[in-house]
């Protein structure tokens, strides 16, 4: 009995020990919070806080000591956000600017709010400046923040999902339009590129706010192949080229000029498929995949995109006419309009969500779209038609090919929920379809005419605003894909 009474009282005078160190961190954290540091100095060592210790050797001066204590209280609890910042702030201060910005995004997810304070957010925007080069933007920084914190939680036996916190981190982190000019001034330049200046006064607000300004001298890359895609650039002055360099030599991949959007792969969630380079100064605005899915003003700026991304596709498809310029193309059967077919609401709303689509959307696609039956290895529409309609597959598969030379090439096939011929959508110009469409088997379409389609965007513009961005996810895919083929085709080619 003497013995356990001797144990149990050594863990209460353990725990009153604790708790009394507890209290006197508290006291210290209270005091620091309301800028009475002196004060608080008298509380951090008997409250037995690595953390504020460290902050006191920060202080001081004395970095080695500060990252020692800082290590001890990662040891102790490597959720703290109070250590990540200070982690981050050290860093900063021995100009180990990557490793600041890692550990300040840490620190920031794991935040009650999920959000940077003002004092890490000044050291964050400072790091991104002071070495631009030394990590990705700042939705990849994010993500990777958080899929460290998510394995150092399944070490610890935890489950951390910080999945809903990005998006907010991402647009705290983003330059509001540049503080030294403001929003209203920024917006007012943009109003002054020629092919933005119809987009509206939200619009353009909008991108003045969501956008993060970024400014290449003549010559820099603005990014390389086979880099991680974390924003969608566009361009508000100068030119960017872009190419690719393969085996037997570069193969362009076309330019981007004021008013025009480059990075792409983003939209698809790839890396970056060739180099883009500044042919001349250029100054451009980067939006994070999340503007064109969530920011009030998208609406508009999808439309622009869609068309931007049409133009880019259409360029890309062009270059393999370099290839076989004087390739004759076999003309395929006439084309069938199918045979018309009912698909109760129900299943047409379920092929879609399958392809991407909100209830809402899905609901409205089903509404205007007609339903049409094709037997197997009929033709929907050949290369150089107009387009006129896109297709969702209901039932069955399609084939998606071009007559290049020594015969066909597929291209892809798509099954139920899959979305094709969007180019009809994406650019109302007058060029034609970019390839062939087949039922690879028997197969029941839901096509959307495009003056339907326009006629509704006409008139609900934020309504049609996620099939909107659907399309231009779709569109993204498409220029990853033929850039891809593009390079392929460059090698086959040949030097010259």
């Amino acid at each position: 009995l003497t013995a356990e009474a001797e144990s149990l009282y050594r863990l209460a005078a353990e725990i009153e020990l604790r708790e009394r160190a507890g209290a006197a961190a508290a006291r210290a954290r209270g005091r620091r919070a309301a800028g009475r540091a002196e004060e608080a100095r008298t509380f951090v060592l008997e409250g037995n806080d690595p953390v504020l210790v460290a902050g006191l050797a920060l202080e001081a001066h004395d970095f080695v000591r500060a990252r020692r204590l800082l290590d001890e209280a990662r040891t102790r609890d490597p959720f703290d956000p109070r250590s990540a910042s200070a982690r981050g702030r050290l860093a900063f201060l021995e100009k180990r600017f990557a490793a600041a910005v890692d550990d300040l995004l840490e620190a920031a997810l794991l935040r009650p709010d999920g959000l940077p304070d003002a004092t890490d957010l000044r050291f964050l925007r400072a790091a991104r400046v002071l070495a631009p080069a030394a990590f990705p933007g700042w939705r990849e920084a994010a993500s990777e923040a958080g899929d460290r914190l998510q394995a150092r939680a399944g070490g610890w036996g935890q489950d951390l999902d910080l999945s809903s916190r990005l998006a907010p981190l991402v647009r705290s982190l983003v330059s509001r339009g540049g503080r030294s000019e403001g929003v209203l001034d920024r917006a007012r330049r943009l109003t002054e590129i020629p092919g933005l200046e119809t987009l509206g006064d939200h619009a353009l607000v909008g991108a003045a706010e969501g956008g993060e300004l970024r400014r290449l001298a003549a010559g820099s890359p603005l990014y390389r192949f086979g880099d991680g895609a974390a924003e969608v650039f566009l361009v508000l002055s100068g030119e960017l080229r872009l190419s690719r360099e393969t085996p037997v030599g570069a193969q362009a991949m076309g330019t981007a000029a004021p008013a025009e959007f480059l990075g792409e792969e983003a939209l698809a969630g790839g890396r970056r498929m060739s180099d883009a380079r500044a042919t001349q100064a250029a100054s451009l605005l980067g939006f994070a995949p999340d503007f064109f899915d969530e920011h009030p003003a998208r609406a508009s700026w999808l439309r622009h995109l869609r068309r931007s991304l049409a133009r880019r596709l259409s360029w890309l498809d062009d270059r393999f006419s370099d290839f076989f310029p004087e390739a004759a193309r076999a003309r395929a059967p006439a084309v069938g309009t199918g045979i018309a077919t009912e698909i109760s609401p129900e299943e047409k709303s379920r092929f879609l969500a399958g392809g991407g689509l909100s209830d809402a959307d899905g609901f409205l696609f089903g509404a205007f779209a007609e339903e049409r039956s094709y037997p197997a290895e009929a033709v929907i529409f050949r290369e150089g038609d107009a387009g006129d309609a896109l297709y969702a597959i209901a039932r069955g598969r399609v084939r998606i090919s071009r007559h290049l030379a020594g015969g066909e090439e597929a291209l892809a096939i798509l099954g139920p929920g899959e979305i094709f011929g969007e180019m009809a959508l994406l650019d109302p110009g007058p060029r034609g379809r970019s390839a062939d469409a087949r039922a690879h088997e028997n197969c029941v379409l839901l096509s959307l005419a495009r003056d339907r389609f326009e006629s509704l965007e006409d008139t609900d513009p934020d309504g049609c605003a996620d099939l909107s961005a659907l399309l231009c996810r779709i569109a993204a895919q498409r220029c990853v894909e033929t850039s891809e083929r593009l390079a392929r085709w460059r090698i086959l080619a040949g030097p010259g």
